[in-house]
């Protein structure tokens, strides 16, 4: 999971490390990261759960990221309905939408883009590891998958990075790439965000969440972010945080961005 909702995260249920922890010495610390089999097994294992639970008229309160797919939740539904309204501001009055979605899992997102604008058609592109990609092109043929960065090289009316460019080393260059390719808008959604603090580097064991391995990610500063963004069109405000072991800012807080291409 890449978040937790609600409140701030301690000692990761069953286990004797903490499941956030600051990495002081930033990318160097050797971790397996998401490129990893486990990654495509957990989302292959709830990916029929998810495709049943937002479809109409179930409330969008869903959460795939969880040990199990998590329905009834009011921070998901803020989170997927704010989604919702990127989509149709970024479809208009076209009904033809192509879309980029950097570290998009199977297509998740697709799936709810269709299911709340179905007259849409969707040329949906999604660029993942080899493991997910792989995985997904057998449970979402609709969605074309990259597992290198050409899709980098093309332009979409819509650019989505969720809960994504954060895992990037060098997220600055990542985001001038998504920024190239966005036609008309960029959507940077469930970022980790410092107020205060400058960006900084956390570890997430997510292995009570199903994920059987680690990863390093940015605490982004905001004010960095949004210096190296291109024109900030509307803000929002995510109920979800967590607490690193031994930041420089804690709790930390998650927000999403829309940006004019």
């Amino acid at each position: 999971m890449r978040f937790r909702r609600n409140e701030p995260v301690g000692q990761a249920s069953g286990l004797s490390r903490p499941e956030w922890e600051h990495i002081p010495e930033g990318w160097s610390y050797p971790t397996r990261g998401w490129d990893a089999e486990a990654v495509a097994d957990a989302y292959a294992r709830k990916w029929r759960d998810y495709v049943e639970a937002v479809q109409p008229p179930k409330p969008l309160g869903v959460h795939h990221e969880t040990a199990e797919v998590l329905t009834g939740d009011a921070g998901a539904h803020n989170m997927l309905v704010t989604f919702a309204y990127v989509l149709a501001l970024a479809a208009d009055a076209r009904d033809r939408l192509s879309v980029l979605d950097w570290g998009g899992g199977f297509g998740h997102y697709q799936v709810l883009a269709r299911s709340v604008l179905s007259r849409l058609t969707l040329d949906w592109h999604v660029q993942e590891t080899p493991a997910v990609a792989a995985r997904g092109r057998e449970l979402n043929p609709e969605v074309t998958f990259h597992d290198d960065d050409a899709a980098l090289d093309g332009r979409y009316d819509l650019v989505v990075a969720s809960s994504s460019i954060q895992y990037a080393e060098d997220w600055r260059a990542l985001l001038e790439r998504l920024a190239r390719s966005a036609e008309r808008y960029l959507y940077l959604a469930r970022v980790p965000i410092a107020l205060e603090a400058p960006s900084f580097v956390v570890l997430q064991r997510p292995y009570v969440h199903g994920y059987d391995t680690e990863y390093l990610g940015w605490v982004l500063n905001r004010g960095e972010l949004l210096a190296a963004a291109p024109p900030l069109a509307r803000e929002f405000l995510l109920d979800a945080r967590f607490s690193a072991a031994g930041a420089p800012e804690e709790p930390v807080d998650h927000r999403s961005f829309l940006f004019t291409g």
